[in-house]
């Protein structure tokens, strides 16, 4: 009921100032002319029923266009800054001067720094020097220890070469040793003593039977001249001389095995000298120098005291170490080009990684552009697009996406993080230059994401959502309907419809 009292209290209140708007003011009533039967009353108007749009659904062409701005840019430029904090020393340049690749900027007060790498360069030539001498002393005896043991090692294969002569020598003796023995053992003086022994019998016969001739005229007068007594004479030298061959003979072979005997000790001597020159080989202080001129030679390979070493890459890590902190109190030219923005004033403090200097290389333009976040997620590089000129909005040009930035694409990483470039970068079929382009020059972009033929399309005005659902309200006749709708594509004016509805019919818009 109080609902109802308050519905009827409003109707009341709004058909009250309707009729009170338009009530004739007193004063011009009395001008008008009174007409004949009295007056006449006011009318009382007709409540106006605001109509809502209403939308056609039509096939066409249905285009998803991105759109957004850039500017004609260096296709280099770098903010540059500190990375460090501190008072500012010297600015070198000024803004418009051309830099070369690698020029001092701007630096900050580091004149302690600057003494202390003075001072540690210092220590490093004096490690250096030391390493240099430390090294040269020690390939010095390197190479004594190395002649030392090539000599020692020279003596010792001397000692193996003679001591293999000496073997084979041995060797060699031995073997003729053992074959006079041989020779000695196959002699058979038997025969031989036989042979002296027969030959003496024959002589003493010989000598009783001239003996016993000359003793029968031995009392003649011409006993000394005759023919038995010098028979007697031949048969005494003959009997002299085969005792001395059989004496002779008999001597031989007492001296044979006398000599048997001491060939074989002979043997025995050279197996026992071959014995010792297989087993002792060279002289114990030989193969001794040669494994001491080893040692050495091991030790002085083991390399240098890294000690040196450890020295001169610790002055290393310290000049390192100021170059680095010396570094980020400078700003130096990336490329060569021309400083466009500068603030800095020499002696006030900046903050590390704060831009205080833009270098660009104005000889190489292109666009860049900024698009936001949902924009970037649907563009991709080497993406075709148009480009339409802010002053000549009649002329347009051709070009791609470059360069995306991290991590839409390739670009913004090759810097530190506080470097990071996070423009979209454009480039043109024909040259800024040739397109009449400077820069700053303002641009609009337009990329195709998707278009489609003979589709059916409604305005996006005449599409409602609610609760993720997408619907519209379809007027037939005098009835009104919801019907449920799946949409393809959309742009700025047209939306794609895939299903839910078919060419000619009326959408009552919200």
């Amino acid at each position: 009921m109080v609902k109802r009292a308050a519905y009827f209290i409003v109707v009341i209140f709004l058909l009250a100032l309707v009729t009170g708007c338009t009530l004739v003011p007193s004063t011009q009533r009395s001008r008008e002319p009174q007409q004949e039967g009295g007056p006449t009353p006011t009318p009382i108007p007709t409540p106006i029923v605001p109509t809502k749009p209403v939308y056609e659904v039509k096939q066409g062409e249905v285009i998803n266009i991105i759109q957004f701005s850039g500017r004609v840019s260096p296709v280099e430029e770098r903010e540059l800054f500190f990375e460090t904090g501190g008072r500012v020393r010297a600015v070198y340049v000024e803004r418009d001067d051309l830099v070369t690749a690698g020029q001092l900027l701007a630096d900050l007060e580091i004149d302690d720094l600057e003494r202390d790498l003075a001072s540690t360069l210092l220590d490093l030539e004096r490690a250096d020097q030391q390493l240099a001498e430390a090294e040269q002393a020690h390939g010095d005896a390197l190479a004594r220890a190395e002649l030392r043991l090539s000599m020692a090692e020279a003596n010792l294969a001397n000692a193996d070469r003679d001591n293999a002569f000496a073997l084979a020598r041995a060797k060699l003796d031995l073997a003729i040793k053992e074959i006079q023995l041989l020779k000695e053992r196959n002699q058979d003086l038997s025969p031989k003593e036989t042979i002296a022994q027969v030959d003496l019998e024959k002589a003493r016969i010989g000598l009783r039977q001239a003996q016993a001739a000359y003793d029968a005229i031995a009392y003649g007068d011409s006993a000394g001249a005759s023919s038995q007594a010098m028979n007697l004479e031949r048969a005494t030298l003959d009997f002299t001389k085969a005792q001395a061959t059989y004496d002779l003979t008999v001597r031989d072979m007492t001296d044979r095995e006398f000599d048997i005997n001491l060939i074989e000790q002979s043997i025995a001597l050279a197996r026992l000298k071959i014995e010792e020159l297989e087993t002792g080989g060279p002289g114990e202080q030989l193969v001794q120098a040669v494994a001491l001129a080893q040692l050495e030679v091991n030790i002085l390979n083991r390399g240098l005291d890294p000690l040196y070493a450890n020295n001169v890459e610790r002055a290393k890590l310290n000049v390192e170490k100021l170059d680095a902190a010396i570094a980020d109190a400078q700003i130096i030219a990336p490329f060569d080009g021309e400083v466009v923005t500068i603030s800095l004033v020499e002696g006030r403090d900046v903050t590390p990684y704060n831009p205080v200097i833009i270098v660009a290389n104005p000889s190489l333009l292109e666009i860049s552009a900024n698009p936001t976040d949902a924009q970037l997620r649907e563009l991709t590089e080497e993406m075709p697009l148009t480009i339409t000129l802010s002053n000549r909005p009649g002329e347009i040009f051709n070009g791609l996406i470059r360069r995306l930035p991290y991590p839409y694409g390739g670009g913004g990483r090759s810097q530190g993080v506080e470097d990071e470039d996070t423009s979209t970068r454009i480039t043109m079929d024909v040259t800024p230059e040739e397109a009449g382009l400077t820069q700053g020059n303002l641009v609009r972009i337009e990329v195709e994401l998707e278009r489609k033929d003979k589709v059916l399309w409604l305005a996006p005005q005449a599409i409602r959502t609610f609760d993720g659902r997408k619907f519209v309200v379809v007027q037939e006749g005098d009835a009104q309907r919801r019907v449920d709708i799946k949409v393809g594509i959309e742009s700025e004016d047209r939306v794609e419809i895939e299903e839910g509805l078919t060419v000619g019919q009326v959408i009552v818009g919200p």
